[in-house]
């Protein structure tokens, strides 16, 4: 284990979730708090001496803290939240767009909290469920910026919203922004927001939800022709949610799951097992994985968003077919 004295890990919560969080109330959002949480504490067993960040930009802040610490699990170490929605309308942090931040781009208010230390942006439904050894390798190497992979292979809308067709993405492979992370004393910021100028915000549903990737990959490779390299995590050991039981299957110590959009479900209906897997230490191998396959055999979701896309809607869709 590294020492991580010097790093941030931060998440942002709020209006950004794809679930309208906005629009429901908050004692009615339980699973999107458990899943944010189970994120925090996950990582915060493997870097036990780092801060931990929760940038809010709902409504109700002071609620919304005591839902999250009153929900079970309990956090392993202190969370330091940040009021963005009020910090922005009170000038205490700066509107770095040329729109007001709505949706997934108030996860970049502000975009580097601390340049003096090691920080890293995690989705809220990103769990780590190994130990992070490819995140570790990070901190020996050269590269002042980590990304995440893409699950998919090429550039396009579904991948880079209204980007997809930037020269600068032209025979690039796309990336994933569920993680991002920052050396100390690097600050890339200014491309950053300088790459949202070119957002026409609001006038497609690609610039309220995608276009943040896409706007992520043209920072990273610009800043990597100008001779800013990067770091991307590997795949299969930073999975989807979607794909990591065929990894594990596989022998691979899957070490981080992303339950993008609607595989949120899927991560619901694992909890208990998720859930024993982030907070104990002899819960591997084979006992984890049955325990996984007899989970899913209940769940309607993981036939859709799984078996169905995976082998076909024409093929016989259930879990005993899929894993054999």
């Amino acid at each position: 284990m590294i020492n991580t004295s010097q790093l941030i890990l931060r998440w942002s919560l709020g209006t950004q979730d794809t679930t309208k969080l906005e629009d429901k109330e908050l004692e009615n959002l339980g699973d999107i708090f458990w899943l944010a949480k189970l994120s925090i504490i996950s990582f915060q067993r493997w870097f036990p001496d780092a801060r931990f960040l929760l940038f809010y930009n709902g409504t109700e802040f002071d609620q919304f803290i005591e839902i999250i610490e009153n929900l079970a699990p309990p956090f392993l170490a202190e969370v330091e939240y940040i009021d963005q929605a009020t910090k922005v309308s009170n000038g205490e942090l700066p509107n770095p767009y040329h729109y007001f931040p709505m949706g997934v781009w108030w996860k970049w208010v502000p975009f580097r909290y601390d340049v003096s230390a090691h920080e890293i942006s995690i989705d809220t439904d990103i769990i780590c469920i190994n130990e992070p050894i490819t995140w570790y390798k990070w901190f020996d190497r050269n590269e002042p910026i980590m990304i995440a992979p893409e699950r998919f292979s090429k550039i396009l809308v579904n991948t880079c919203g209204d980007f997809h067709n930037h020269p600068v993405l032209t025979g690039r492979k796309p990336l994933n922004c569920g993680v991002v992370g920052h050396k100390a004393g690097y600050d890339f910021s200014d491309r950053f927001f300088q790459v949202t100028e070119e957002i026409d915000f609001g006038q497609t549903h690609n610039s309220m939800f995608i276009t943040e990737q896409g706007a992520i990959n043209v920072w990273v490779y610009s800043l990597e022709v100008e001779g800013t390299p990067h770091y991307c995590l590997d795949f299969p050991k930073n999975a989807w949610i979607r794909d990591f039981i065929y990894f594990i299957e596989k022998g691979i110590k899957v070490e981080t799951i992303h339950a993008t959009t609607w595989h949120k479900t899927i991560a619901r209906g694992f909890r208990e097992v998720l859930e024993r897997k982030v907070l104990t230490n002899d819960y591997d191998g084979l006992d984890f994985l049955t325990d996984l396959i007899e989970q899913a055999k209940g769940m309607n979701d993981f036939e859709t968003y799984v078996i169905q896309r995976q082998l076909g809607s024409q093929t016989k869709s259930s879990v005993e077919h899929f894993f054999g």
